[in-house]
This record gives structure tokens, sequence and C-alpha cells, in this order.
């Protein structure tokens, strides 16, 4: 585990963790920002994705990446995956692990020693699966 910096726990982060949990699903910095405003009116977008990446460093919350160049927020620090929309970007968790690290034959990932398994899952959540049905029928 990386020495991490001890930091003021300020209310800016605080409010900022709490809309990472209470918007749940994994909100992009901009989501964030939009819930943080109506609490702290005053902060700042830099000061968001300061405090983001504050709360990373510190494992509080997961930076997810997902097909696209957008990050998402993860306040599950736990091992699982994710899945991501194709149509909308949101992205979610999945709790199934396909392939456990365990059972990884060491010659089939280049004899590496496998530290962490991320798997990312691209399909359509059901609100744009029902919005490209409901198209479809025009």
């Amino acid at each position: 585990m990386p020495l991490v910096q001890q930091r003021r726990n300020t209310t800016q982060k605080r409010v900022i963790l709490q809309s990472v949990e209470e918007l749940g699903c994994h909100p992009t910095a901009i989501q964030i920002y939009s819930a943080v405003r109506q609490v702290l009116p005053r902060t700042s977008l830099s000061t968001v994705y300061r405090n983001l990446g504050i709360l990373v460093d510190q494992e509080q919350i997961k930076a997810v990446k997902g097909a696209g160049s957008e990050i998402h927020y993860d306040h599950n620090t736990g091992a699982h995956n994710h899945i991501e929309c194709t149509v909308c970007g949101r992205v979610c968790d999945v709790h199934a692990n396909p392939l456990e690290i365990d059972t990884l034959d060491p010659e089939t990932v280049s004899n590496f020693i496998v530290l962490e398994v991320h798997m990312n899952i691209l399909g359509i959540c059901p609100e744009c699966a029902e919005q490209l049905e409901k198209e479809k029928l025009q």
C-alpha cells in the first residue's frame, strides 16, 4: 500500500465523498460537482477534481475508467467488476467474478505475477434499451 500523506478532512471533501455514495452507480466528476453545488454553492469544479484525487489516493473511493475517456468514481472499494452502457456511458457494479485470480495459470498470463483482475463488460442499460425499443417502433 502506498504511503499516503495525511490531509485535513474538510467540509468540501466530506460533501464530495457523501455525493459519490449517494449518487451511486459510479458518477462522473461533473455529476458529483452538480450534487456538491446544491449543498455548497461556492465550490469550484477544480476543488471537486482535487478532492476526488485525494479520496482516490486515500483509497476511500476508486476511479473507474470506462471504455470512453470519462472517469467514474466508485465508493465500493472492494474487489468487483463493472458493466458500462455503450449508449449513455452509465457504469454499474457486476456482482460476479467469472475470472478468479487464484485460478489463473501463470503461462496464460505470460508468467506475470497477477495482482488484480479487472474486467470491463459493455452492454446496454435497461433505460437505454427501452428507449431504443421505442425508437424502433416509431
